[in-house]
């Protein structure tokens, strides 16, 4: 695939992620996608979500946690097969009505025309929401 293809693929990832559409995204990894998330442990979403069918866990600890007030993908980097996305994001949690707005990275690899690898990375802010 091309850059330009793996960029519009993210894209598409995120449109689905704004209306919840799991599916639509897990459809388009690969079994044994490597997909981790560095943040404090008190994020419900941090650590290894890795292979196709733990994924819908990393988006049900979002979803459970959070309610999503902003979700800005900004920048798109592309080489090869690497993708790498800018953005923020901005939640109010659940738990402690706190609320952050962040800015985070992502990085995204591609392989047979699928997502091979996710890393998220964000702003240290988003686990002090949580505290």
């Amino acid at each position: 695939m091309s850059e330009q293809q793996n960029i519009k693929t993210i894209q598409e990832v995120y449109a689905a992620f704004g209306r919840g559409d799991v599916a639509f995204i897990v459809q388009r990894l690969t079994d044994d996608v490597g997909w981790v998330s560095h943040f404090d442990a008190i994020v419900p979403w941090s650590g290894d979500f890795s292979g196709k069918a733990r994924v819908p866990q990393f988006f049900e600890a979002i979803f459970g946690s959070v309610d999503v007030e902003a979700f800005e993908p900004r920048e798109w980097i592309a080489q090869g097969d690497t993708v790498v996305s800018l953005g923020e994001f901005g939640c109010r949690v659940r738990a402690t009505g706190k609320t952050a707005r962040t800015r985070w990275a992502f990085i995204w690899k591609f392989g047979d025309g699928k997502i091979c690898s996710y890393e998220q990375f964000h702003d240290p802010a988003l686990a002090v929401a949580f505290q």
